[in-house]
């Protein structure tokens, strides 16, 4: 049986998609053209634990992240955060470059907040692909194009030189979200401590599906199961990521849910039974009951289509 993949080191996510392994566990950088002629085309949904932003100048194909895609956008810069859901299917044609690095490895240039704190638009839902036209690409080509000069070296305080292109790269996409976001999404009123509760809350929802988890008397399917764990009320959990998130707690847990039996459904031979029990639901009719209502479709109707 094949299960959902996850790749926790960038070396494993290298060779799962067929490029040479980074030269540092801690980030990669590359043009899209020099992945050509060995990247897999076509990459079956799978996981990894790392950001990634990129920019595709031109190109066939798609990929998607989480809800996402890039199909239909010619110049586009798109991005990932760690545990989203990412699937592809390319032609051979693509250029453009991107960077994926650890959070670690960006916080080590004394910064002590999280990225999702200085960048809230990561924490949104809305991770969709930015349109880019002439005046838009060129400013962030040309920081790219340094940035893969710089990592093709080896010279001293390169760690750290590279750490600064990276936040240029999230300052310049910040401000490409920001003007292209919706007319209500807005952080002047989210403190520090709200973002970092609905980062960790993120998280748990992430690691609440492990495999082989122990959910206890409380099931991952119940905002009340994540509320005891970040020391807060239900209602102030829902509160918070309905401002932040722009949905509530409980439809952050349904879309994650409905992301991974999707994606088990499609990439897996599982059977619904099967799928059901690894996502905790007590009875496999409860997760097709759960699947009809979100898709409009049996789970093996959706996998038959």
């Amino acid at each position: 049986m094949t299960a959902l993949q996850h790749y926790a080191t960038l070396r494993a996510y290298c060779e799962a998609i067929g490029i040479p392994s980074p030269k540092s566990d801690g980030y990669d950088v590359r043009s899209f053209a020099e992945n050509m002629k060995t990247v897999k085309q076509s990459m079956p949904s799978f996981k990894h634990e790392f950001y990634a932003l990129a920019l595709k100048l031109e190109g066939s194909g798609y990929t998607t992240t989480g809800n996402h895609t890039t199909a239909d956008l010619e110049a586009t810069v798109f991005f990932n955060s760690p545990y989203q859901i990412i699937h592809w299917d390319i032609a051979p044609d693509w250029e453009g470059y991107y960077v994926i690095f650890s959070e670690d490895f960006l916080r080590n240039a004394g910064d002590q907040q999280r990225l999702t704190q200085r960048f809230p638009f990561l924490l949104n839902d809305n991770t969709y692909p930015l349109p880019l036209d002439q005046e838009g690409i060129v400013p962030l080509l040309r920081v790219f194009e340094n940035l893969h000069q710089e990592h093709q070296q080896t010279a001293a305080h390169q760690d750290d030189i590279i750490r600064h292109y990276i936040q240029i790269l999230l300052l310049q996409t910040a401000r490409l979200f920001y003007k292209c976001a919706p007319k209500d999404y807005s952080t002047t009123t989210q403190r520090d401590n709200d973002l970092n509760t609905v980062s960790r809350f993120r998280a748990l929802i992430e690691t609440a599906f492990y495999p082989n988890q122990k959910p206890g008397a409380e099931s991952p399917h119940q905002v009340q199961y994540y509320a005891q764990q970040l020391n807060i009320h239900p209602n102030h959990l829902n509160a918070l990521t309905k401002r932040i998130a722009g949905h509530s707690a409980s439809d952050l847990i349904q879309q994650h849910l409905l992301a991974l039996a999707t994606a088990k459904l499609k990439s897996t031979q599982l059977s619904v039974k099967e799928i059901a029990y690894d996502l905790y639901f007590d009875y496999p009719n409860h997760f097709s009951a759960f699947f009809k209502k979100q898709t409009g479709q049996s789970p093996n109707a959706f996998r038959k289509a």
